[in-house]
């Protein structure tokens, strides 16, 4: 039995996860933006205690690497990163793009999924490839021809461009937010393939962050 702990901090909220191989001994999610570097350590410990057992007990870590939030995404590695260093667990990463699209895997050959990064710009990606960046006025040019299956942030906003063009596609109809369980799932299947852990410990940013300039 491997016992995972999962957590996803990419979005305004973040999520936890405990996992026994495949079944779910405890799931959080926190919607309260912002609470991220403040919440997250206590409440996974808080997790860990319910389930009596700590760190040394786990046999694998997972979270994501974004795209997402610059802020996020980064807190939640730098703590993957801290618990790896501290306890030599093995470390898996999953990007936001397939953390999302894993649930919808068996629906059709070809999923995409879409994120809406605001201003225009939207992270997405066909399931099992990298995420990239594009524009909402090039939309129509990133989808296949033949039938696909489309969830995600930003899938309403497509749609309406995609049924003027007459694409052929399926929907989801959930809010397809990212959820730490179906990480941990993924997370374990990439580990029990490969039997090692993420080389690339660096977040996907796909774009410069907006700088505010302070009001004076």
């Amino acid at each position: 039995m491997t016992l995972i702990l999962a957590f996803d901090t990419s979005a305004s909220g973040f999520s936890v996860a405990l996992l026994a191989d495949k079944k779910i001994l405890s799931k959080t999610v926190i919607s309260e933006s912002g609470k991220q570097s403040e919440l997250l350590i206590p409440e996974i410990e808080k997790i860990l205690l319910q389930n009596k057992i700590w760190y040394q007990n786990l046999g694998l870590i997972a979270t994501t690497n974004g795209p997402g939030s610059f802020t996020g995404t980064r807190i939640g590695l730098s703590a993957a990163r801290t618990l790896k260093l501290s306890t030599n667990l093995p470390l898996i990463l999953v990007n936001s793009c397939e953390a999302i699209a894993y649930k919808y895997r068996e629906k059709s050959e070809k999923v995409f999924v879409l994120l809406d990064a605001k201003a225009g710009d939207f992270f997405y990606a066909e399931y099992g490839k990298q995420p990239d960046l594009a524009r909402l006025e090039d939309l129509h040019q990133i989808f296949p021809k033949e039938k696909f299956f489309l969830c995600g942030s930003g899938k309403k906003i497509a749609a309406e461009i995609l049924e003027k063009e007459n694409y052929d596609f399926e929907m989801s109809q959930e809010e397809d937010e990212i959820e730490a369980d179906l990480i941990a799932l993924l997370a374990l299947e990439k580990f029990t393939k490969n039997n090692k852990d993420s080389e690339n410990l660096e977040p996907i940013y796909l774009r410069a962050p907006r700088i505010t300039e302070r009001k004076k």
